[in-house]
This record gives C-alpha cells, structure tokens and sequence, in this order.
C-alpha cells in the first residue's frame, strides 16, 4: 500500500492552508497522510523527520511525497496549491 508523507512546518502560511484544505474536503482518505513535522525556525526536527526529510531530498514545506510499500518515491507535489489540487488524483491514484 503507498504512503503519502506530508512535509509541514506550523509556522509554514502554504503548510496551514494545506491542513485547513484537508479538514474542508471531508475525504476520510485524509486520514492515510502522514505528517511529517519538520518544526519551526528555530527549531530542530527529530531526527527521524530529518532523516526521512533527507531520504526523499525535501527541502522546502509543505511536500506531498507519495511512496510504494518499499519506500520508493512514486510522486512528489510542492506548495499548496500543487497539493490541494491535486490531492483527490493522488488519492484516487494511490489509496
């Protein structure tokens, strides 16, 4: 089964408007996107999201990294906008 990892900072404007698109929808498909929370400025990630970070080269927030059941990158959408577009597609794609 894919995962869909959500790279998000709380301070990240795109990264709000992502979460509040995700509640509005009402799609329980919702429910399978893994947040990955890379904190705030200041702020260090755990380690595990840096690593996870690191692995699919994420530099920037909010990223959709959709995978395969090995972790292999199958997609990857950027911005909010680019997420909140087309996040049904990815769901009706993948889920």
């Amino acid at each position: 089964m894919s995962k869909f990892l959500l790279f998000s900072k709380e301070s990240c404007g795109p990264c709000m408007l992502v979460d509040k698109y995700m509640v509005s929808i009402k799609d329980e498909r919702t429910s399978l996107l893994e947040k990955v929370d890379l904190e705030d400025v200041g702020s260090i990630p755990s380690a595990e999201a840096a690593a996870t970070a690191k692995k699919y080269g994420v530099t920037a927030t909010p990223v959709l990294v959709v995978t395969d059941d090995e972790g292999n990158k199958l997609e990857e959408y950027t911005g909010g906008l680019g997420i909140t577009q087309n996040i049904r597609k990815v769901f009706d794609k993948y889920a």
